[in-house]
């Protein structure tokens, strides 16, 4: 190869670096010029739904162009994600993700129409919330390792119920009868106000549900919390003792939400929505609001965010397969 050549070579490689560093800096200059499509794969009032669209106000205004909801629900979160999943790379759709689209379902599910582990851009977790047991009022169980007496003392052990089978709701239950040889039984409910009226109803002696699900339950005296799976007490549930606390710190335990865009999102775009959402998250009002559902949000970065939800995809797959859980 002649020197000519060399150099006729190099300086084609260094004009297609300088574009492509002229083009992330136009991405990230011009970004975004028109509205942005914000899918949730739960229906209108859902908990996502709702942190979505305190979300998606704030990031509107901040970006300067609107961010609109698209509720896509169904197949347990499966249709909204893959649409996420199947959209344009460009920043325009995005949308929030759970653990359980994220985490349980690539585990629970044989086949999925999309791939949790390549298929999507983590973007931010934009909220987390622990889980809490509790029982009726009447319940002579004052705290899990009441529970956990009990069960072995009754002959064919206790039933708990969650709002259904697969849930991380049901998944910690089976955590708590893993590590404590609890002798608790499963009983599927479709939904949260089933879970209660079976509680309530003397036909499952305790409940796993989400805090932000569960908090109206406990405020009303309908249901008495034994333990929140978390590192310490709530603010907002000032009188439940952690996992921790109770002596079972293997419990910890959040559901989470995170910010998502399709595989290949531009870095640029995908740095100024994890900025503009690490500043929304921090916001006095939203964390005021958060706090009161009894959750929390901690700012990340996208990359550890990316890092959290491959763990928890990790952790919670290994229980799935030693418990034979299957959805299909």
């Amino acid at each position: 190869m002649s020197i000519r050549t060399s150099i006729g070579i190099w300086a084609q490689v260094l004009s297609l670096l300088t574009l492509i560093a002229s083009g992330n800096a136009w991405a990230q200059q011009t970004y975004p010029n028109r509205p942005i499509k914000l899918i949730v794969a739960q229906p209108p009032g859902n908990s996502a739904d709702l942190v979505a669209r305190m979300i998606s106000e704030r990031l509107a205004r901040s970006l300067g162009q609107a961010v609109v909801v698209d509720n896509k629900p169904g197949a347990s979160g499966s249709i909204g994600v893959s649409a996420i999943a199947a959209a344009p790379a460009d920043g325009y759709t995005i949308g929030i993700g759970g653990i359980g689209q994220l985490a349980l379902n690539p585990t629970l599910y044989s086949k999925l129409p999309y791939d949790a582990q390549t298929g999507f851009t983590t973007i931010a977790i934009v909220y987390r919330g622990p889980m809490l047991f509790m029982v009726d009022p009447a319940s002579p169980i004052t705290s899990l390792k009441e529970l956990v007496q009990q069960s072995q003392a009754t002959p064919n052990g206790l039933d708990f119920a969650s709002a259904g089978t697969g849930s991380i709701m049901h998944l910690v239950g089976q955590q708590f009868v893993r590590t404590t040889n609890a002798k608790l039984t499963h009983v599927p409910n479709r939904g949260t106000a089933a879970a209660v009226s079976l509680v309530l109803g003397k036909h499952a002696a305790m409940l796993v549900e989400n805090v932000t699900a569960g908090m109206p339950f406990v405020r009303s005296g309908q249901l008495r919390p034994l333990a929140i799976t978390s590192t310490q007490r709530h603010p907002a549930l000032p009188n439940v003792p952690s996992v921790v606390e109770a002596g079972f710190p293997g419990l910890v335990t959040e559901g989470w939400l995170a910010l998502i865009g399709p595989a290949g999102l531009p870095t640029p775009v995908r740095n100024r929505l994890a900025d503009e959402v690490r500043q929304i998250i921090m916001q006095p009002d939203l964390q005021a609001w958060i706090s009161s559902s009894g959750g929390f949000a901690e700012p990340t970065s996208p990359e550890q965010a990316s890092a959290y939800v491959r763990a928890e995809s990790a952790r919670w797959s290994e229980l799935i397969l030693s418990t034979g859980i299957k959805l299909d």
